[in-house]
């Protein structure tokens, strides 16, 4: 429930700009807070870069466990560190944080891996660290926090055997970075298989940035078949196509593709 009350918050920042209800903002920006040793009454801490730089701008929101809508928000300072009061309202609390940037003429939004996940006292107060990450698991087994590449076939039998499905599983995607990734570093070219996950056939936990995508058909015991790809819906088939990600939910990020053997 935890998370699914941090969703409708982030939501109506997005919508109303300020957090309502009981919300207060510490007058975020400065550079005080930062360190590893707890302060009464207060969360604290610092964020760091993928590069473990720290990282000015990060959004960083302290939100009461029980009382609903009643959080703090502030902002990371030039050394990265912030901090926030949560002496009130009493009871426990939740640290989480995310950076907002553009790319590509496109504005993303990044959830922050905290050092320390857990509730905290807030009278008591608390540090918690945030880095942001291009990839990896997420706490609390809540998937990555790379992006998601997708693929709809369309076709249900392979056209160079009618008696034969078409196996998603035997799908090999290549990714090549077309420029440097949303955190100005270089990529590097990912081959996978696709992987069944709730959301479809996928190559998973992906930095986010801009890729060139083929695909090819490859069967144990056959030689590799090229597919052509597009974008899902969107266009003719070709033998690749180059996109960027596209932001589904707050922090969560995909790109979704269509795949099609050619006819014999």
């Amino acid at each position: 429930m935890r998370w699914t009350r941090n969703a409708v918050a982030w939501s109506l920042v997005g919508l109303m700009g300020v957090v309502g209800g009981c919300s207060k903002d510490s007058g975020g920006g400065k550079d005080d807070g930062g360190g590893g040793t707890p302060q009464t009454g207060y969360l604290s801490g610092k964020v760091l870069d993928t590069q473990g730089q720290p990282l000015a701008g990060a959004i960083i929101t302290a939100d009461n466990t029980q009382f609903y809508d009643s959080n703090v928000q502030t902002t990371s300072g030039s050394d990265g560190t912030y901090r926030v009061d949560t002496s009130r309202p009493t009871g426990t609390w939740h640290a989480s944080a995310v950076v907002k940037l553009q790319y590509n003429g496109k504005e993303y939004t990044f959830d922050l891996d905290p050092n320390d996940d857990n509730v905290f006292a807030g009278n008591e107060g608390a540090v918690r660290n945030f880095t942001w990450k291009l990839t990896g698991k997420r706490p609390d087994d809540q998937g990555y926090y790379g992006g998601r590449v997708t693929v709809y076939v369309d076709q249900f039998t392979d056209p160079a055997d009618p008696s034969s499905p078409i196996t998603s599983e035997d799908i090999e995607l290549t990714l090549t970075p077309s420029g440097k990734l949303v955190d100005g570093t270089d990529g590097q070219p990912i081959t996978q298989k696709l992987v069944r996950t709730a959301d479809g056939d996928s190559v998973t936990d992906v930095p986010v940035g801009r890729y060139t995508m083929s695909a090819r058909y490859v069967q144990t015991g056959k030689s590799p078949r090229p597919m052509q790809v597009r974008i899902r819906d969107t266009g003719q088939y070709a033998s690749s196509v180059t996109a960027d990600f596209e932001s589904v939910l707050i922090g969560r990020h995909s790109i979704e593709l269509n795949a099609e053997l050619p006819e014999p």
